[in-house]
């Protein structure tokens, strides 16, 4: 069973909490909340019962004391215990007069007593800490105060290494630890330093990354799950705030209440799409599908259309130009139905900018070639064929702009929306923001209920991210993953709802 950070929404992000029995880094840089959050999860563990211990490497007790000051923590509860140790110069037993580091309390205690104490070794610090289990939470705070351990960073890695086993396997319990986020080759005086949150995270179970950046003006801290091995967890960013309990993340959820929400959608044919957008796309609305110009929108396009017909709607289509005729028909009689059947039914419509397809057949119309195919009198045709059907529209805004300006498209736009589509008709624009003016380019994503982008990085991976949606999961990026075999497409499902198995596509 998971353990309860104490925050809510962590616990949410983290699908229910920290993993049982497995220890946890918390990075980044001073004053980013590390300390308290690590509090806030012992806290959160003497409320239910459980043993605790926190371990300071950084502060002394009454400096720990005035730190918690302001928050609800029960410093002096039965169940907490607290103790200190540091590296400090002193004299062992075994090294005569000769000074070297020592392990000792932060108030300047020896561990042994006397003027002697332990050196400042992996098995002085863990035979210290030894004495102290079984505990059932265990807070680490700072590992970066135990750098000074040995001569190397892969020294360093096995002492994390030996402490992670004395909590998880000998103490059995739950660990959060600490770590200053690392510069790039630190260095004090001459000696380069180890990199604490580097070497500790290939130890750790888990890593949750706490920062500050300015925004507008003002510092705000920001909290995000790194790694979590083994847990469905949120990858989005969050904001952290504090409050008398801890720290507190926001926001719990990124969209409008529930009473603004649409309540009817059309499925994208992709089910870990349809998951991002909270259902899917937004019956009666608008969708702005962008894409680099090297990651193809047509997959996820293709069963728009195939999920729109199965739905017993009409379907009007404005090709993009760089997919032939033949290959465009072929993918629509393979995927969404036979194009000459569904062109002669009124259940199909083409709209050609691009003026390369062949007129011939009812339902296929070209703008540019004919005075009477206007654009307008194009869509009050197809209106008026497709009956009692409701308009499902995909069209690609590159492919007008040789008939249509700037400005053109968007009174084409709004003289739509005010006299042909109906409360269920339902439309997807797609484009390559860099072959359109910023104006229009925004034009269209104000106009939009919902926005998705894709791209592919350099490495050639995929991407697909929610930049818009009135439900979903705002922000959230994914990896897009083509199939051999029907349907062709799948992306990863957000937190919660499961792995995606099928997907759909060109």
């Amino acid at each position: 069973m998971p353990a309860s950070t104490g925050s809510e929404n962590l616990d949410r992000l983290l699908d229910g909490g920290l993993p049982e029995n497995r220890t946890v880094l918390v990075t980044g840089g001073p004053g980013t909340g590390k300390s308290t959050l690590a509090m806030q999860f012992l806290q959160a563990g003497l409320d239910e019962g459980d043993r605790c211990l926190f371990v300071s490497t950084e502060q002394r007790m009454d400096e720990l004391r005035d730190s918690f000051a302001d928050f609800a923590f029960d410093l002096d509860h039965d169940d907490l215990t607290l103790t200190t140790l540091h590296a400090s110069p002193g004299y062992t037993v075994d090294g005569g007069d000769e000074r070297e580091l020592t392990l000792e309390t932060l108030e300047g205690g020896t561990m042994l007593g006397g003027d002697y104490s332990a050196p400042f070794e992996a098995e002085y610090v863990t035979k210290h800490l030894e004495q102290f289990g079984p505990v059932d939470r265990v807070v680490l705070d700072s590992v970066s105060g135990l750098s000074a351990i040995g001569e190397n960073q892969d020294v360093f890695r096995r002492t994390i290494l030996d402490l992670i086993r004395l909590v998880t396997d000998d103490f059995e319990a739950t660990a959060l630890f600490t770590a200053e986020e690392s510069q790039p080759d630190p260095v004090q005086g001459e000696v380069k330093t180890v990199a604490a949150s580097d070497a500790v995270q290939f130890n750790t179970h888990g890593v949750l990354r706490l920062w500050r950046e300015r925004i507008v003006g003002d510092y705000h801290r920001f909290i995000e799950v790194v790694k979590m091995r083994g847990v469905d967890h949120d990858t989005r960013t969050y904001e952290v705030n504090f409050s008398e309990s801890g720290i507190r993340i926001s926001p719990r959820q990124r969209t409008q209440s529930v009473e603004f929400v649409p309540s009817d959608f059309l499925t994208t044919g992709v089910p870990g799409l349809d998951d991002l957008l909270g259902g899917g796309i937004v019956e009666g609305g608008t969708m702005l599908l962008e894409h680099d110009g090297q990651a193809g929108a047509h997959s996820v396009l293709t069963s728009m259309l195939t999920e729109a017909v199965d739905d017993g709607k009409a379907v009007a289509f404005v090709p993009p130009v760089e997919l032939p005729p033949k290959r465009l028909e072929d993918i629509i009689s393979e995927r969404v139905g036979d194009v000459d059947e569904m062109l002669a039914d009124d259940q199909f419509f083409l709209v050609d900018f691009a003026n390369v397809w062949e007129n011939t057949r009812r339902n296929v119309f070209k703008p540019q070639e004919h005075d009477n195919d206007h654009p307008a009198a194009v869509f009050r045709t197809i209106n008026d064929r497709r009956g009692d059907r409701e308009l499902f529209t995909a069209i690609n805004v590159e492919a007008q702009l040789p008939a249509l300006g700037d400005d053109e498209l968007r009174q084409l736009r709004f003289w739509e929306e005010e006299n042909l589509f109906l409360p269920g008709d339902t439309t997807v624009y797609f484009f390559n923001p860099a072959t359109l003016t910023d104006e229009l380019a925004a034009f269209y994503r104000n106009s939009a209920w919902q926005i998705l982008r894709t791209w592919i990085e350099t490495g050639g991976l995929q991407y697909l991210s929610v930049e818009k949606s009135p439900a979903g999961y705002l922000g959230a990026t994914r990896l897009v993953e083509y199939l051999d075999d029907e349907p062709y497409m799948q992306i990863q499902r957000p937190p919660g709802a499961g792995e995606s198995t099928h997907g759909g596509g060109f």
